[in-house]
């Protein structure tokens, strides 16, 4: 078995449960020169997350599964080093509304007008709260999704 090439640039992982949307933002991830995974349980983002620590998670709250997408941010608070990776929320509800599933987020993203000025706008806030510096991830396959 060969050993996976680390990713050239830094992982994305994208927890979203519509296609169209989950594309937009990978578009969006990709431009902004990040890899990216795509995931549309909350057990897929969580198993995902644990095992290649990304540089930045992009989440929906309201992600279906046995394990929900606020319950993935949770449950990351338990990763070490803790809850180091960035979250972008992607959500229907407001900042305020997710922020009660989720506690505080550095950035929000308001369905269904998602434009890349935007992205870049939450990508700053993300970065400024990590310091400003994008690491890059262990192993990652790149552009695959998992399905669940």
């Amino acid at each position: 078995m060969s050993t996976p090439t680390p990713p050239t640039h830094p992982l994305c992982i994208i927890g979203e449960s519509d296609p169209f949307l989950a594309h937009l933002l990978q578009r969006f991830a990709e431009k902004s020169g990040y890899e990216t995974q795509v995931a549309q349980t909350g057990e897929d983002v969580l198993e995902l997350a644990r095992q290649l620590l990304p540089a930045l998670l992009i989440l929906e709250p309201e992600l279906p599964g046995k394990v929900r997408g606020w319950e993935v941010v949770r449950s990351l608070e338990g990763v070490n080093p803790p809850s180091r990776i960035p979250i972008l929320i992607c959500s229907w509800m407001n900042k305020a509304e997710a922020q009660t599933l989720v506690g505080q987020i550095p950035a929000h993203l308001q369905k269904p007008e998602l434009r890349y000025e935007d992205f870049t706008e939450a990508l700053k806030s993300v970065e400024k709260k990590r310091g400003g510096r994008r690491k890059r991830a262990g192993t990652a396959p790149s552009h695959k999704a998992a399905t669940g």
